[in-house]
């Protein structure tokens, strides 16, 4: 049940797979601010929790305590806290700290805390809930709660519902509106983004701080609707995992978007009306939740503060989500972090975001990984040992490219993971992995050359941005050119 529990989120997939969707929402907010000259680098992935077969299934939020050690909440259809000395460090124990809910209630199926807030002495919790669910036929019925906490998030109140749909529970359906994540938005309001599950689209409510549990919904240009079965206005299909950005006055969102091929961030200056920016933060090749598949799952992708765990972020923070590798199920989820910086040039960028190319080294065997991608599994033991380059997330407007995938075989016993051109790795013996990014094919401006390199020792090829490979092999080829910074 725990493995079927995990696809209550999944039709977000049938909405990015089978349907363009419009993704600036009612207003203009493409005029508010000038998306493209955003500059993103996004770091090296960090897997800070799994593999677990029965957690993480919902956005991680996380609570700084007073000691300046870190409460992080995990939750499938009960809650869990997991203390850490970082937001890096949450491999510990778990404590379950809310329950499933009474047979017959909003929650009879589980309660998810989707964001932990802190208001004065109180912690705030937004609950995800869910009820009158049968998960083999992919039926459950979602609604919100808020719940409160006097002790960092150890015991809560009973959860109260404040967010639900206008539609009834059905046979084989998903419905109700859930999977919320809340923000402050600085101006006296709660901000909650939430899934619509009758149209796959993404609503938007409010609710005073001074009054956390009345909320009243966007409909038709006003917060006028009824939080408890009140209509909405669809503002697009945004996160629904969402951030306040306070230096620019911005929401901002994060959607694993398989359509957009990749992890899409959106922005909006007003709170309603939101633009995507053009390149996505990761690239990704699918988000298939029927498990196992050939491609990975990135999934419940949330942005946090990393000085405090909120979701009230400056221009340097993390991008969280769940992580299940190729060709792995719901046995095999993880948590992963990656540090992101997020600038505001003064002209448009004709390349917005870079992402990590590390070199990850196995000492006992001497063994190279170089990937964009988190360590699981079997190479969840290798060690960081270098930022190579940062490789694009897309194919760049108007400049020639080359796409580079992943592609690893077992030989001899050990371990050969390189950078191959796409279409390549079958051919030559080796099993595609993932999407690792694109490379320019040519020398750009603030650009540095990535080298294809081969520990003859070993027989473990590597990438580096050193001709002489930084003295640990050969050099066989030159992939390209990645960015610097």
């Amino acid at each position: 049940m725990m493995m079927l529990r995990a696809l209550r989120f999944a039709g977000l997939l049938i909405l990015a797979t089978l349907v363009t969707v419009p993704t600036t929402g009612p207003g203009k907010a493409e005029n508010d601010l000038c998306i493209d000259c955003l500059r993103v680098r996004v770091g090296p992935p960090v897997v800070v929790r799994g593999p677990f077969p029965d957690e993480l299934d919902s956005t991680f939020t996380a609570l700084k305590l007073a000691d300046g050690s870190f409460r992080g909440f995990s939750a499938n259809g009960a809650t869990y806290a997991i203390d850490g000395t970082s937001l890096s460090d949450m491999h510990g124990p778990r404590r379950e700290v809310i329950s499933v809910g009474e047979t017959g209630g909003p929650a009879d199926c589980g309660h998810w805390l989707n964001t932990a807030m802190r208001s004065g002495d109180e912690i705030f919790g937004f609950v995800h809930q869910e009820s009158d669910c049968d998960y083999s036929e992919g039926r459950t019925h979602k609604s919100m709660a808020i719940a409160a906490s006097s002790d960092d998030g150890l015991s809560w109140s009973a959860p109260d519902t404040v967010i639900t749909g206008r539609d009834a529970p059905q046979p084989g359906q998903i419905t109700g509106e859930g999977d919320c994540t809340m923000i402050n938005g600085q101006d006296g309001y709660l901000y909650a983004y939430c899934l619509r599950n009758s149209d796959w689209q993404t609503i938007a409510a409010r609710a005073s701080v001074t009054e956390p549990t009345v909320w009243q919904k966007y409909y038709q240009g006003a917060w006028s609707e009824p939080g408890l079965g009140g209509n909405a206005t669809a503002i697009g299909f945004f996160g629904p995992g969402a951030a306040y950005i306070p230096v620019h006055d911005w929401v901002a969102t994060v959607t694993p978007d398989p359509w957009f091929e990749g992890v899409r961030m959106s922005l909006s200056t007003d709170k309603i009306s939101f633009v995507d920016m053009r390149d996505p933060l990761i690239a990704i090749d699918g988000s298939e939740w029927a498990r196992p598949a050939d491609t990975a799952l990135h999934a419940y992708a949330t942005l946090l503060n990393p000085s405090d765990g909120s979701n009230t972020i400056a221009q340097d923070f993390l991008l969280s989500y769940i992580y299940i590798p190729p060709n792995k199920g719901f046995k095999s989820r993880y948590l992963v972090h990656h540090e992101v910086s997020l600038s505001v040039e003064e002209t448009p960028q004709q390349v917005q975001a870079g992402i990590a190319l590390t070199r990850w080294i196995d000492a006992k065997q001497d063994t190279y990984v170089t990937s964009t991608g988190p360590m699981t599994g079997d190479r969840h033991s290798f060690q960081q040992d270098a930022v190579v380059a940062h490789m694009l997330t897309r194919a760049p407007d108007g400049l020639d490219s080359i796409k580079y995938a992943e592609c690893a075989r077992v030989s001899g016993g050990r371990l050969d993971h390189m950078l191959m051109v796409d279409e390549r790795c079958p051919e030559d013996g080796f099993v595609r992995e993932r999407t690792a990014g694109w490379l320019f094919a040519t020398e750009q401006p603030g650009s540095v050359p990535v080298y294809h390199c081969l520990n003859a020792a070993s027989q473990s090829h590597f990438a580096s941005n050193d001709p002489d490979c930084e003295g640990l092999g050969d050099v066989e080829t030159l992939l390209g050119y990645g960015l610097a910074s």
